[in-house]
């Protein structure tokens, strides 16, 4: 074989490995789904949380309903829609609801193929089981999603940042509450691969199509909280996607906060914008 010859293929082979990997190995880059621990069920018990099955494309789905602690007749007075980031689960939330809002009622969603939901998880997937889960949360509650809507809004962290602004669009929810959001996952992509491999992300969330949406509604208000020292996501993206609603979005940026520390670091500060942006539109 001619030397020009051998050296295309090598030059082809060099190209397509890397090439092949990210499409066959995209999934296990972006996701980091985890099975539930017995002290979960504790934690459950002891919010007097319910499981809320439900069943999606993917098969069987569990969400769990946290009620408001507060003495209330009829529906809650907000109900917030909550999604973990991709190394979390839905039950993480447990550790702050407790110092939020006593009003407050919580529907904590996993994605497929985290905690007790069958099925792997793609933006399409986890976008039919938000709204999957809100549609069970109303037959639980004994009214219509129809009823309940005004009383929604969505709280996301990271990758639950993506999933919340999509239940938003889909539900026409207009109050939430993001934290360290990213742009969209080919962006992500730029940062950890470069150009052009970013541009082979087939899990195509995109948070500046989905928060144009939700922030052009009536009323719509949201809160961003971005970290300053955020390893994973850049707070340029945080502030860019406040930057482009700025009638709507409110950014904080948090001094010295990364990415995993930032709930933490913040929690009075979310359950005040929780209560701001509910106090707006109160049904």
């Amino acid at each position: 074989m001619p030397l020009w010859k051998r050296l295309l293929r090598l030059l082809a082979i060099l190209i397509l490995t890397p090439v092949l990997f990210l499409l066959g190995c995209q999934s296990r880059l972006i996701y980091f789904p985890n099975p539930y621990r017995a002290e979960y069920e504790t934690m459950l018990r002891s919010a007097k949380g319910e499981r809320l099955r439900f069943s999606t494309s993917q098969g069987v789905q569990t969400a769990f309903y946290i009620p408001a602690r507060a003495p209330a007749t009829g529906l809650p007075q907000t109900v917030w829609l909550c999604f973990a980031g991709n190394g979390s689960l839905a039950l993480d939330w447990l550790a702050h609801t407790d110092d939020w809002d006593a009003r407050f009622a919580y529907l904590l969603v996993d994605y497929p193929g985290y905690g007790e939901c069958a099925g792997t998880p793609t933006p399409e997937r986890i976008r039919e089981s938000g709204k999957a889960a809100a549609a069970a949360l109303a037959q639980h509650l004994h009214t219509t999603l129809a009823e309940l809507q005004p009383r929604l809004a969505v709280l996301g962290h990271s990758l639950g940042s993506a999933a919340a602004l999509m239940a938003a669009d889909d539900l026409d929810v207009r109050r939430g509450v993001l934290l360290s959001p990213f742009t969209t996952m080919t962006d992500m992509g730029r940062i950890v691969l470069g150009w052009p491999l970013c541009h082979l992300n087939l899990h195509r969330f995109d948070n500046r199509k989905s928060l144009g949406h939700a922030a052009s509604r009536a009323g719509a208000r949201f809160v961003i909280f971005h970290g300053t020292e955020d390893e994973v996501i850049p707070v340029r993206m945080g502030r860019e996607l406040a930057a482009a609603h700025p009638q709507a979005v409110t950014f904080h940026a948090v001094p010295g906060g990364h990415h995993n520390d930032l709930l933490d670091l913040v929690s009075p500060q979310i359950a005040q914008a929780m209560a701001d942006v509910t106090a707006v539109a109160a049904p």
